[in-house]
């Protein structure tokens, strides 16, 4: 694939209260905090209101993921009623009085797009006597290419001239040469449709962006606009040292102890943590 770079593509931003100075490097980017469920989070509008005081670049939030889905299976599991309350409390203030643009909640893979959103938009603008206004729609993708731009199509039928973002697709457990046609297929079309605003690729062990040695898969190095490397995600036992040193001559190949890196870009549904977008 050729390299081409798309400021569509974000990463996830997992937090490391260990390494401030790191905090500290990803501050100027924008960062899009997500209101993951709202049945304990009861301070999303004061936690985001005082990270943009400080400076924080914040213009889009997302709320709650997969609240048509139990627990179990990664959802935040909300019934619309709760979740109307929770949006108008938190959600509706970062747009009308901060100018923020927000998102509809992101329902599952699997899901349309009215069964779950149609009675939260409905529960929303009934308790808030007025429309609940939203700026994009996110969606999730688990199938084929056929799906994902089926279900980008669905979506933005639904919801006409409003934009729509990905922030968890992939064709999970697939085989390395699946995986890299999907990649590739997706993103060309991804990155030229007018309908996508933003995206996150995630999900199988193939479609990891990091080997266990920290080094670029070819699906990483894509993402960032780069060339294919030649690295694979899954584990080996020796890779190709490209450094020059005595003990490791150029052109030879050490043994090594995989560390863990964030190896998956996909943490974002199963722990809860907030987007980062770059213009990558």
């Amino acid at each position: 694939m050729a390299a081409r770079q798309s400021s569509k593509r974000g990463l996830v931003f997992v937090p490391n209260d260990n390494w401030p100075e790191d905090n500290d490097d990803w501050s100027t980017i924008e960062f899009v905090p997500m209101m993951w469920g709202g049945n304990n989070d009861t301070n999303f509008l004061g936690n985001v209101t005082a990270m943009m005081g400080a400076g924080r670049n914040i213009s889009h939030v997302l709320t709650f993921n997969e609240p048509d889905m139990p627990f179990t299976s990664g959802g935040c599991d909300m019934k619309p009623a709760v979740a109307a309350q929770a949006w108008i409390k938190n959600v509706m203030p970062l747009r009308e009085k901060h100018g923020v643009k927000v998102g509809l909640p992101v329902v599952g893979a699997d899901a349309d797009p009215h069964t779950w959103l149609g009675p939260f938009l409905k529960n929303c603008s009934a308790l808030a006597k007025a429309d609940c206004a939203f700026d994009f729609v996110p969606i999730h993708s688990y199938g084929d290419f056929d799906n994902l731009k089926g279900r980008v199509e669905m979506f933005a039928a639904a919801y006409p001239n409003i934009p729509v973002w990905i922030t968890e697709y992939g064709y999970a457990n697939q085989d390395l040469n699946t995986t890299q046609t999907f990649f590739n297929q997706s993103l060309a079309y991804l990155d030229s449709t007018d309908i996508v605003e933003r995206i996150v690729s995630n999900v199988g062990p193939n479609g990891a962006f990091l080997d266990p040695y920290g080094n670029l898969t070819d699906i990483g190095s894509w993402y960032l606009g780069g060339n294919a490397t030649g690295k694979v995600a899954l584990p080996t036992d020796t890779y190709s040292n490209t450094s020059c040193t005595a003990a490791n001559p150029c052109g030879k190949t050490s043994a090594a102890t995989p560390h863990s890196p964030c190896l998956l870009p996909w943490l974002l549904a199963f722990l809860c943590t907030p987007l980062l977008y770059s213009l990558l």
